[in-house]
């Protein structure tokens, strides 16, 4: 196993074509309370991969859980982060506003959403690390998600239209009611 990534919350590990994302103990925290966090994040984040998947997105595939650790599908990939320019930013950006307005009528908020979380792999993307996710009908959290994917794009891809590429695949006849609620904020 060759660790490719450490987080806060988790160790990611290349395993012979799949990838290990183990929670880590928290030693500030209870064990208790620790091991419980950790298992219900864990099955959390199982159930949200499934849930996406069910709604027509690519996401790896889950072939196991265990209390702390997810055993899924290595996507051979290329962050969007670092494969986003000026020839594919509308085809992307347009798909990523198709997709997470699917996530969002599914009352899925991914909870990180960054162009670090979209792997790119045969000119289709996927989206990964649903650690931060949640199931929730809440206006206010799928504003948040659509606001730290704005940040993301303002920061990281300034100079393309991310947004208003990503704009125009997010809206649509079943999102209408949620940029009217927008609106008023």
């Amino acid at each position: 196993m060759k660790l490719i990534f450490q987080g806060a919350e988790a160790k990611i590990y290349l395993d012979e074509g799949k990838i290990i994302k183990e929670r880590v103990s928290k030693s500030y925290r209870e064990e208790e309370l620790d091991n419980f966090l950790r298992k219900s994040r864990t099955r959390k984040e199982a159930k949200l991969l499934s849930d996406v998947k069910r709604v027509g997105l690519k996401v790896p595939i889950l072939f196991e859980t265990e209390q702390f650790r997810l055993e899924m599908e290595f996507i051979d990939g290329i962050k969007l982060r670092n494969s986003l320019d000026k020839t594919n930013c509308g085809r992307f950006c347009r798909k990523i506003g198709e997709d997470v307005s699917k996530m969002h009528l599914a009352d899925i908020i991914h909870g990180d959403l960054t162009t670090s979380n979209i792997i790119v792999k045969n000119n289709e993307i996927c989206f990964i690390d649903f650690g931060l996710g949640v199931e929730t009908k809440s206006m206010e959290q799928k504003a948040a998600d659509l606001l730290n994917l704005y940040q993301n794009f303002k920061s990281v891809h300034y100079e393309f239209d991310c947004w208003e590429y990503f704009l125009e695949g997010y809206k649509n006849e079943e999102t209408s009611k949620f940029w009217r609620f927008l609106r008023k904020c």
